[in-house]
């Protein structure tokens, strides 16, 4: 019998290449997983990895295996969810991975309600971006992933996943001084700008609003956190780009759309990621409805 942790190291394997990224995504040490994928060797009866010193290929096997494992454990979800449906109350645990203004705004308000209206539900929020969130997902440490993406900037791939859009918003200019409603883009090529961390889709959005408006951004700044940023700009170190949901009142900071609205900056998308079979389990994929401005989580 294959044993169904250790499927999903070699699935996890497969779309990270590395034992060493595998052991970092699943948080664990890289030998415990050469352990586990051993045994499941000895459990296969023939060979599924190809060692070349410290690398490791999948064998064409180990691929077959891979492809009808990921079914697998699709359905083995599918049957969870079924089987909490027939319970008479929504119970287990549910971890779920959010960015920080979607956590505040979005997760921490429907966290509540699961906790007043299921009690037997067990429910942990952490703190994540789509890049380190997304493996964690296919490795089975989060069951729900709220991301965050921008226009024309590409998004963490999430093949084999599902998504569902939540929210559609604006990137707002976040300005160290009263401005009026809309301000050109134009006019802050001179001045420094607040950009996110190297690799982050978020800078991505930057880059493309700014050369929309014929113009490079002078980075003075990087953040990740919206909350640092609107410090950098309530201080009046630089100027940004900030998703709506994270435009809170902050001393020192005015918002104020951007022209021309260029794709990259018109909009960011929320939404909500899971596993294949995992969205009919009443704690892993809660219904959305939308409420006067954001969705929020409630259950069915």
């Amino acid at each position: 019998m294959l044993d169904v942790r250790r499927l999903r190291l070699l699935s996890a394997l497969a779309r990270h290449g590395t034992i060493a990224e595998v052991a970092r995504t699943v948080g664990y040490s890289a030998s415990a997983v050469s352990q586990s994928l051993s045994l499941l060797e000895r459990e296969a009866g023939m060979p599924l990895l190809e060692r070349d010193g410290r690398h490791v290929r999948l064998t064409p096997a180990a691929h077959r295996l891979v492809a009808r494992a990921d079914r697998v454990l699709a359905e083995l979800d599918a049957a969870e969810a079924e089987l909490a449906a027939e319970q008479g109350s929504v119970r287990g645990s549910l971890i779920v991975g959010a960015f920080p203004s979607a956590g505040a705004r979005l997760v921490a308000p429907a966290v509540r309600a699961l906790a007043s209206r299921h009690p037997d539900l067990e429910c942990s929020v952490r703190e994540h971006e789509p890049e380190d969130g997304i493996p964690l997902l296919r490795s089975g440490e989060l069951d729900l992933l709220v991301s965050e993406s921008y226009d024309d900037v590409r998004p963490a791939p999430a093949g084999g996943l599902e998504q569902h859009l939540l929210v559609t918003e604006p990137l707002l200019l976040a300005l160290p001084a009263a401005a009026e409603q809309t301000v050109e883009l134009a006019e802050l090529a001179d001045a420094p700008w607040i950009s996110g961390v190297t690799g982050t889709q978020y800078v991505g959005a930057v880059e493309r609003a700014c050369r929309a408006a014929d113009f490079t951004p002078r980075i003075a700044h990087r953040a990740d956190d919206a909350t640092l940023i609107l410090g950098l700009v309530g201080a009046g170190l630089g100027v940004g780009l900030v998703p709506e949901l994270a435009c809170t009142p902050y001393t020192g900071v005015h918002y104020a759309r951007a022209l021309p609205a260029p794709r990259a900056a018109t909009s960011s998308r929320s939404c909500a990621t899971g596993r294949r079979g995992a969205r009919r389990s009443p704690p892993c994929w809660p219904s959305w409805r939308r409420s006067s401005r954001y969705r929020r989580i409630t259950t069915a």
